[in-house]
């Protein structure tokens, strides 16, 4: 049996590759063998999480998760008090465009078409990787950059 400690470093890093899938796809279509396998990890991720199998995420089990516990009652669009496996997804695959532009939008505060580091202040992940994902080197993260990072991520060009 895994480790807490263990499954919640799996988690995390499943949910920043999804974020990164969802966030930085306006630029490209994400084909339906991607999104077939995004959508499998995010099931199996479920069923770790879902202590009891009655296939729901309470708060309790969602406990140690940040990302989950911080975003539980967005994710949990019609106010249940439990998350199913499609709440961890968009609505459809043509939300991603829009999340990822929304993302992008409310990150460039200054709408200046590129991330700085005080801009990136409110995102830990960003935060953590902003020289990596800076390719250029100009201090500041453009979208092309964004989908680059998730290119490399998913073993793309």
């Amino acid at each position: 049996m895994l480790q807490p400690s263990v499954i919640a470093s799996r988690l995390t890093a499943v949910l920043a590759f999804g974020l990164l899938l969802v966030w930085c796809r306006p630029m490209q279509a994400q084909t339906g063998g991607e999104l077939e396998s995004y959508q499998r990890r995010l099931e199996r991720l479920f069923e770790r999480l879902d202590r009891n199998g009655d296939r729901r995420l309470t708060p309790s089990e969602v406990q140690g998760h940040p990302y989950l516990q911080r975003h539980f009652q967005r994710l949990d669009r019609q106010g249940r008090g439990y998350l199913v496996p499609g709440d961890l997804t968009p609505a459809n695959p043509a939300a991603y465009g829009e999340r990822a532009r929304q993302f992008f939008t409310a990150a460039d505060r200054n709408g200046n078409g590129v991330i700085d580091h005080q801009e990136a202040d409110g995102y830990p992940w960003l935060e953590r990787r902003f020289n990596a994902i800076d390719s250029n080197g100009d201090g500041g993260i453009s979208r092309e950059e964004l989908m680059n990072l998730r290119r490399r991520q998913a073993g793309g060009s």
